[in-house]
């Protein structure tokens, strides 16, 4: 970090029984400069323990130029424009640090994702602090062996969905961050990052919105039967198919993250009812957006479409197994932008063959690339799409902003806050051995 980096704090005092509207436009203020804003080296929103109506912003920048750029953002101004008839009182003041943390440590960086060739200048940040880019020269998800042979001397990995093994992170002992462009972790051993010393980084609130786009988009393709309308003009029939709707459904969502909040929010636009099945999440809270907490089994029973957010875990996998399947009402579609795992793809071609379901969009599967010689290509009633819900152009830009700021934290041995490190005691670790080795 440069020795110019500007620090601004700021407090905000909120009129009384407003600061439930409050936090979230400024955690969302918060979330667009982390994704937009390379520049932002860390954006903390607190809360104020002992008044409730009294709340403080923490941010860094890398220097004068990056602050100039932020006050120009369009979103700041979005923000502002909500957030002031809620205040009472905002003040600002801007510091310099006195002492700045040491420059990142050089070395290469294996990008490992395939979304960014082509995109070389989103990773900019990355050669002006003096690191190397090692590409992908495969053009296509690495394998555990090929990660193996290049990671060596690497000290960062921009990864996808290549596997990050015990083996793997054993072979890398110069390995500091593994940082991924999206979401999901379940193709990282982070218990075994972790065992070696490497971080794992998250690109957490740049793409929700992609992927909930995209999984309305299957619904709609689906309730309208536009691929049936489509091939039927193409073989030269004109006809009416009487399709569906997506105006007054029921949606069932599984998993109310953040892209499942964002789909409910985009179902409400069409006067859908939400049901939302998720162990981890509070009925009231539900409640309050307009939505209804359900069982998952009855969650299934009642929608018309049930669209999958959940991570894949141990107790995840084929979660939509055949009995699961049964519940669902003849007329009903199945959604998955989530992970392919989630659901049992034997159980799902058998009910999508015999009609016992209406159809499915799918963009993940259980193999990728999805196998010329799967069943799935052969059924009229399936949407395909090829793992790319979160992949706009806008969230590409978003991921990769997100992704560098993460690597350039890691290795100034900054957490780069917003828990958007999945095992931020690997950097305490190391700090603590910093400190030992300077004492002794």
């Amino acid at each position: 970090m440069s020795e110019q980096a500007l620090v601004v704090v700021a407090e905000f005092k909120v009129r009384p029984g407003r600061m439930d509207d409050f936090l979230p436009l400024i955690e969302q203020h918060a979330r667009n400069t982390r994704a937009h804003e390379p520049g932002c080296l860390q954006f903390d929103v607190v809360r104020d323990g002992e008044d409730p109506d009294r709340a403080f912003v923490y941010e860094v920048y890398r220097d004068e130029a990056a602050f100039e750029l932020h006050k120009a953002a369009p979103y700041l101004a979005w923000y502002r424009e909500r957030a002031e008839p809620l205040l009472l009182d905002r003040r600002v003041s801007i510091h310099r640090r006195v002492a700045a943390p040491g420059a990142a440590r050089p070395g290469k960086v294996l990008v490992a994702v395939v979304h960014l060739q082509g995109r070389e200048h989103l990773l900019k940040p990355l050669v002006e602090a003096g690191l190397e880019l090692v590409p992908n020269p495969y053009g296509r998800p690495m394998t555990e062996e090929e990660l193996i042979r290049h990671l060596p001397g690497c000290v960062a990995s921009l990864a996808g969905q290549e596997p990050y093994t015990e083996r793997v992170f054993a072979a890398a002992p110069g390995l500091a961050v593994v940082a991924r462009l999206g979401v999901g972790w379940d193709a990282v051993d982070v218990a075994a990052a972790t065992r070696h010393g490497v971080a794992v980084a998250m690109a957490f609130g740049t793409n929700h919105d992609a992927v909930a786009d995209h999984a309305f988009a299957l619904m709609g393709t689906l309730a309208h039967a536009i691929p049936r309308y489509d091939r039927a003009l193409r073989e030269g029939t004109w006809k009416l198919l009487f399709h569906g709707r997506l105006t007054g459904a029921t949606v069932g969502i599984v998993g109310f993250g953040r892209i499942g909040r964002a789909l409910a929010k985009r179902c409400q636009g069409f006067a859908m009812e939400v049901l939302v099945a998720d162990p981890f999440v509070d009925g009231e809270a539900v409640a309050r957006l307009g939505h209804t907490l359900v069982p998952l089994d009855e969650l299934f029973a009642r929608a018309d479409f049930v669209s999958l957010h959940a991570p894949l875990t141990a107790e995840t996998r084929h979660l939509v197994d055949a009995r699961r399947l049964a519940l669902m009402k003849p007329g009903a579609f199945l959604i998955n932008t989530a992970r392919g795992g989630l659901v049992d793809e034997a159980a799902l071609i058998a009910a999508l063959r015999e009609g016992r379901i209406a159809g499915a969009g799918l963009d993940v599967m259980a193999v990728e690339p999805l196998p010329r010689d799967s069943a799935l290509l052969t059924l009229s009633n399936v949407v395909l799409t090829p793992h790319a819900a979160g992949a706009s152009e806008w969230a590409i830009e978003s991921m990769a902003a997100r992704t560098v700021a993460n690597v350039l934290s890691v290795l100034r041995g900054q957490d780069p806050g917003g828990g958007l490190l999945l095992n931020p005691e690997v950097l305490a670790r190391a700090s603590t051995a910093v400190r030992a080795a300077a004492s002794g």
